[in-house]
Parts: structure tokens; sequence; C-alpha cells
């Protein structure tokens, strides 16, 4: 008979008979984090020696513990029942019932056991197309995954350039007055800009065409000397499109570092001694978790744009939370060792740079994380066109997944 559980409830309530039949299944939602397991097993304990969910019609459906988890870091603990009653009068007269609140609850609350919240949805009908396939808490029929791939795959946004390495980078003529003999390209694009190392094994002269666009120059080693400014190793210069140039000499062994920004750029041709800037504590936000500090040498900061070029050290074992960047962000390691991982919409990948590495990375690409470190202590030569904010993640969604603990037999039932 249709309605004998809506009976049976208010017997056990104490309280009136309802008129309307117990059709509608519900599921009641116990979530939130363990404190106490030896009182939550004393708890399910009690409920089954009750009887009170057989004599209502209700059941578990699924065993409290997580086998996997796709998104989030849940609390230490952490557990989910679902309790499936054959209409919300039942799931209320349990709530409600006097052998529960007066007998029961209180072996998790008093004291508290866990941080539970409980809620209760409605059931819906299978769809359509489930009809006949799936039953009481089960699948009449098996379904294969075979042909579902692993993860979708996703493009990488335009202009990425990773794991560059400058001894095996292809050679390029930079154009522009500038010897082609020793140049490779490190990155060339029409839409962000051009970056290009130069190595001179001899003494040269050669003369330099007033630049298209903004140009910058790091000098790696050796020393240089354009338009009557002289500069050594580590020293910079700033180049607005169409500032006078003209003869260039650089010394035996000079390697320097040309970078091209569509654009102008503004205001006069500037020389940055980098040995007379010193050295500064980053910014760096210890309570996402970096382990250690990064040294700061300015270089160039844009105050309109915020374009910054700058050197940044990290000491080894440094670790940095994996983090996302409003603005492009290039870099080129001048010495040191560094594992870079990138957290890509292709998938995560890892990048070992030594001396002479390059990455030119779009906004908004997720990258470093706790895997990302040097072993002996990096130099790397930064670039930004605006400012360099930073939003920190607790993980890559595309890292691959921790082993699983061993999980204990026995089950809490909330």
């Amino acid at each position: 008979m249709a309605g004998w559980p809506v009976l049976l409830a208010a017997l056990l309530q104490g309280g009136v008979v309802a008129s309307e039949p117990c059709v509608d299944p519900v599921y009641m939602v116990v979530a939130g984090p363990t404190h106490d397991r030896e009182r939550m097993m004393a708890y399910g304990q009690a409920i089954a020696d009750s009887q009170i969910y057989d004599r209502l019609g209700g059941y578990y459906v699924n065993s409290p513990r997580a086998v996997a988890t796709f998104e989030g870091d849940a609390p230490p603990g952490y557990t989910v029942l679902i309790v499936r009653f054959p209409c919300l009068a039942n799931a209320r007269t349990f709530w409600n019932s006097d052998v529960y609140q007066n007998e029961i609850l209180p072996l998790r609350r008093n004291p508290s056991a866990g941080d539970y919240f409980v809620t209760v949805y409605p059931e819906i009908p299978p769809r359509p197309e489930m009809v006949g396939k799936v039953g009481e808490a089960d699948y009449l029929v098996r379904f294969e995954g075979g042909d579902i791939p692993e993860r979708p795959v996703y493009a990488d946004p335009p202009g990425l350039v990773l794991g560059v390495d400058a001894e095996t980078a292809a050679r390029a003529e930079p154009g522009g007055g500038w010897p082609a003999g020793g140049a490779v390209v490190l990155r060339r694009d029409a839409a962000t800009g051009e970056a290009y190392r130069l190595s001179f094994d001899a003494a040269a002269s050669f003369r330099v065409d007033p630049p298209a666009q903004l140009t910058e120059i790091y000098v790696e080693r050796g020393a240089m000397a354009l338009s009557g400014r002289r500069l050594a190793a580590g020293d910079y210069m700033r180049i607005p499109a169409g500032s006078a140039t003209g003869i260039t000499g650089v010394v035996e062994g000079t390697r320097l570092l040309l970078f091209r920004d569509p654009g102008p750029g503004s205001g006069a041709a500037t020389t940055v001694s980098g040995a007379e800037r010193p050295w500064r504590t980053g910014d760096v936000a210890r309570e996402a978790g970096a382990a250690a500090p990064l040294y700061i040498r300015d270089l160039y900061e844009d105050a309109e744009t915020g374009a910054r070029t700058f050197l940044v050290r990290l000491a080894a074992g440094v670790s940095v939370p994996w983090e996302i960047h409003s603005t492009a962000e290039e870099g080129y390691l001048l010495d040191g060792d560094y594992r870079l991982a990138e957290c890509l919409p292709s998938g995560r990948r890892d990048y070992d740079y030594m001396p002479g590495g390059y990455f030119y990375r779009p906004a908004g690409v997720m990258h470093s994380g706790p895997d990302s470190t040097t072993t002996t202590g990096a130099t790397w030569l930064i670039r930004t066109p605006r400012t360099l904010d930073a939003l920190f993640y607790p993980a890559c969604p595309s890292a691959p997944a921790a082993p699983e603990t061993d999980r204990q037999e026995e089950e809490e039932r909330p």
C-alpha cells in the first residue's frame, strides 16, 4: 500500500497521519569534517541499532569517503553521506523523532564530533534516455568510457614561447644594421615583438640605424659603445624609436641581448649602469607560500604603463606558489639553473633552464608552483610590458593526481 510509510512515520513521531502519499523521494545530505571518529562510530551504531532508517524506508546510497578530489582542498576528515527517503515527510519524521533527537543526536553533539551541514534535496525522475538503464541505487546496463579522452585538449595562447635554449636556437639576422654572424633569434612575433642574442667572437664596429621600434639592449658580458655611450657587462640601454644612433663598437667576447617592442616608446635614450643599481628584497607574498626571498635589481620602469626590465635573483631551494600575471612576462636565464612549471590549457609542462634559457609567456598563464626551483641559485633578466602583478593559487588543475592514501576499512556514518 503506497501510503504505509507515511502512516508509520506519523506513529513514530507521535503526530497526525499525513494525507498525501509518500511517493516523491528525497535525499538527505550530511557533509562536513569529522573531528572525533570514535564518537561518530558510536553515533552510527546507535542509528543502526534503532532501525529507524529501516522503519522509515531510508537507506544509504554512498560511502562517505571520497575516492577522488577534482577541485579544492577539503579539510581533514571531510565526509559526505547521502540517505534516500521515500518522501520528505519521512525524512522529517526521522529528524524530529524522539529517539533521534534525545538519544542518538546527542552522541555527536555533546561535545561536537564534527562540523556538519544537513540538507535535503528532491529526487528527479530519470531522463527519458536513462529509463530502463538505472534502478534502485544501481545501473541496469554497463557503460563503457573507452572512447572518452582522459582530459579535454585546449589550445595554448598565441605567442607562447617556452624552453628555448640560446645555444641551439636558430640563427637569424636582426636587421637595422646589427650583424648577423653570431645572432640567434629567441622570439620573433609581429604582434608582441622580437628578442635576439648577439655574440661577438672578435672585436667589431658597425653602424646601427635609428630604430623603427622601441629597442632595449642588455650587455650579458664584454663591453660595447653606442652613440658615444659605453656599456659594460650588466649595463642596460633603452632606445625609443627614431632616436639617433651611429657607429657601434664591441670588444672580443661580447654577448648582448636585443629586444624590440611594437610602438615607438617615449622619452630620450637611457643608459643604466647595473653595477650602480643595488639589489633589494623582492615583493613576495609569503602568506601565499613563498619559502625563500627574492632579490631585485631594477633597470627600468615606465611610470605610465608600468613596463619593467629588471633582474631577479633566487636563492637555492626557493619555492614560489602557482601564480598568474595580468601581463605578459619574458625571461632570460643569466646564470644558475631553474626548473619552471607551466600550467597550460593543453596540460602541465615542466622545463629545465640553464644559462641562455628563454621564455615568453602571454598574460593569464598559470606557472611556477612548488616543483619550480633552483638547485644552485639563479639570476633571470625579466621584462614585462605593463605592471607586473600576481594572483596566487594552491594547485595546477593540469597537475597529475597525488597517489591515493590507504583508506581505513571502517567508515563513519553520520
